[in-house]
């Protein structure tokens, strides 16, 4: 396993020297921290979300692509921090804004389309982080994800940049609340389609990923369960047969809610399901199905709304 030490070269950059380096487990080896990065960059909602939860976004000179809203817990912490872009930034506004540390939800953000691989960062003495879950090689398609990856990352970010005591607080409280739902979850037995977005095609939910954990720790079947995979492709026809008792809209800046929700209600087979008839429709916000600081959110709220279906 490949072992790299960032030090980084500019006086602006140097944080607070760790007591002792501090190594992290990171998606394509180990990592050492002799320093607390001071100019952090964040590069999607969820990594974001992780900052400011753990309240270092004095830590932060950028962030960037958000999925949906912020939290009103967090929006004035999020105030304070630069948006470098609605998407993933240039390479070239990253590097402008000096940072020591990048920190991405998604693997996407470091590929040749994007910001480029992560050892290409390292290589200038620039820290990276990719979030737990999001690891393919570390999280093969066909086996159904934990909560374990957010519990990672909390405890990784927080040693990184010296909160320990913060990130164990929140670490307990995550594990707490998901506890409590799996303790009494409200959609026990009841069938489900997750929809997230398409028309022609409806774009769903495999057996693996955040989306289906969420809909899992609810006590609800997938209808899409067997399928491998984070996100699917379903037919219609699937849809059809099934014919789920519940479903869920992921609600996105690309697809909201009501529009699919409406969508479902005009056409005139999915008017037909027993769902649409009887308006049993769940809405979450598509960051509260991935695991990130909002899955907790997202699991109490998808059960609070079975909940009040009875």
């Amino acid at each position: 396993m490949k072992l790299l030490k960032f030090l980084i070269p500019l006086a602006a950059m140097a944080g607070v020297a760790h007591a002792d380096p501090v190594t992290i487990q990171g998606c394509n080896g180990d990592v050492i921290f002799d320093k607390t990065p001071s100019r952090a960059i964040t590069l999607n909602q969820q990594a974001t979300e992780v900052m400011l939860a753990l309240g270092l976004e004095g830590a932060m000179v950028g962030t960037a692509y958000l999925d949906d809203k912020i939290p009103a817990q967090w929006q004035d912490a999020f105030n304070s921090v630069p948006v470098l872009a609605d998407k993933y930034p240039a390479a070239e506004v990253v590097m402008a804004n000096e940072p020591d540390f990048l920190f991405a939800g998604f693997g996407s953000a470091f590929s040749e389309d994007n910001l480029g691989e992560a050892q290409k960062w390292h290589d200038l003495g620039i820290g990276t982080y990719l979030v737990d879950a999001s690891c393919k090689a570390k999280h093969p398609k066909n086996v159904p994800l934990t909560i374990d990856p957010i519990l990672k990352d909390i405890a990784t970010i927080g040693a990184i940049f010296d909160v320990k005591d913060r990130a164990s607080a929140l670490i307990a409280d995550t594990e707490a609340r998901i506890e409590a739902v799996k303790e009494d979850p409200a959609g026990a037995g009841r069938t489900a389609f997750i929809y997230d977005s398409g028309t022609d095609t409806p774009y769903s939910i495999g057996c693996c990923g955040g989306p289906a954990l969420v809909a899992k720790t609810a006590g609800l079947k997938s209808i899409s369960a067997d399928v491998e995979g984070t996100w699917v492709d379903l037919a219609w026809e699937r849809v059809v047969a099934a014919d789920p008792e519940i479903i869920v809209l992921i609600e996105a800046d690309w697809s909201t809610a009501q529009e699919k929700r409406e969508y479902m209600e005009n056409d005139p087979v999915l008017s037909q399901l027993t769902a649409v008839k009887e308006g049993r429709f769940v809405i979450v916000p598509f960051s509260e199905t991935l695991l990130g600081m909002r899955f907790a959110d997202g699991v109490e709220s998808v059960n609070s709304q079975l909940a009040a279906m009875k």
